[in-house]
């Protein structure tokens, strides 16, 4: 058993380019970078030695193996760069082959590949990648900085900070009340949520976003933590809110998280999810083509309907989903039960 696996290169947490390693030696090679030289493809310049080192590997899988697994065919085979000519030594290849491939390109790639006549089973939405745990916590270590005035700019947060607003309305904190915002950072939406006087937690799986909360609300509890583990008692919480957080956890971990809100919050309590989500998977992959090297293929932006039906098999009522803007929604609800006097 062989193959050729891309290893991401990161740079204080963020990923700024990828390696090729041949599976069967270790060697490795440089694939690309996010800054010259090399050939430019959308927001990386690529190796011209990486690229024949790596098509060199596929060309021999093409005369050696049985079964081969591609994951994925993209824009830049479909350009004749990057794998093409590795890939088209494996679509000559006598073996069983699988591509995986995102659901707007199939009948490109059937044209490209000359298999107009292959089978293309759906598996799942096209999600991005996602980030590991750790992965989450380098790259917000290296953000904590900057992140309020990055948040603002271009990309799928644009319009951060009226989103915000917005979904801040959806959500009446009484004087008194105790909320938990889980990955927090700066404090920003918790500042507009919670009226002063009013008992703010908050966890963050970085340390460094939250010292910037800490300095910027020195009177908030602040903790690490995150969805899966909020490190805090049973029914301590009247309100959970959480911005451009959720986006973080794999879709399967979607009910485990509002399985633990629903822990921590008292009976009656409520929820405000704020995120990037979509109604439909053609809203997705729109808005990704829209934003074109701004688009981040390392998230894994959820469907509305994902999220709410997570919160309803957790067993939370009153749950609904409330757009905020072209790309942002707000998920509301609550644990049943009633409130304390």
């Amino acid at each position: 058993m062989g193959g050729v696996a891309s290893p991401r290169v990161f740079q204080g947490g963020e990923t700024v380019g990828y390696r090729v390693r041949d599976l069967s030696t270790g060697e490795e090679r440089s694939l690309c970078l996010d800054k010259p030289p090399g050939i430019p493809f959308r927001r990386f310049f690529f190796s011209p030695d990486g690229l024949v080192f790596a098509n060199a590997l596929l060309e021999q899988a093409a005369r050696e193996a049985e079964v081969i697994v591609v994951d994925e065919v993209g824009p830049l085979e479909l350009s004749s760069g990057g794998f093409a000519p590795g890939l088209r030594a494996l679509l000559c290849a006598p073996a069983f082959l699988v591509l995986t491939v995102r659901s707007s390109l199939v009948d490109e790639v059937r044209s490209w590949g000359g298999v107009a006549s292959a089978p293309a089973i759906a598996l799942a939405p096209p999600l991005g990648t996602g980030r590991s745990l750790e992965e989450t916590h380098r790259l917000f270590e290296s953000w904590a900085a900057t992140y309020d005035p990055l948040t603002a700019s271009s990309g799928p947060l644009t319009g951060y900070h009226d989103s915000l607003a917005r979904a801040a309305e959806l959500v009446s904190t009484r004087l008194g009340e105790r909320v938990l915002d889980i990955g927090i950072g700066t404090g920003a939406f918790a500042a507009r949520v919670a009226p002063l006087g009013t008992e703010v937690w908050g966890v963050d799986l970085s340390s460094a976003m939250l010292a910037r909360c800490r300095e910027e609300h020195p009177d908030y509890h602040l903790r690490e933590g995150h969805f899966l583990s909020l490190s805090v008692p049973d029914a301590t919480f009247h309100v959970v809110v959480s911005s451009f957080a959720f986006h973080h956890l794999m879709p399967v971990e979607y009910e485990s998280a509002f399985r633990e809100i629903l822990r921590v919050l008292v009976p009656g309590g409520r929820f405000v999810l704020l995120d990037v989500m979509f109604s439909t998977e053609a809203d997705r992959e729109a808005a990704r083509l829209a934003l074109g090297h701004l688009w981040d293929d390392e998230e894994v932006y959820p469907l509305v309907s994902a999220v709410e039906q997570a919160a309803d098999r957790a067993g939370a009522a009153d749950v609904a989903a409330h757009r905020v803007s072209w790309l942002h929604w707000a998920v509301v609800g609550s644990r049943p039960g009633s409130e304390p006097s």
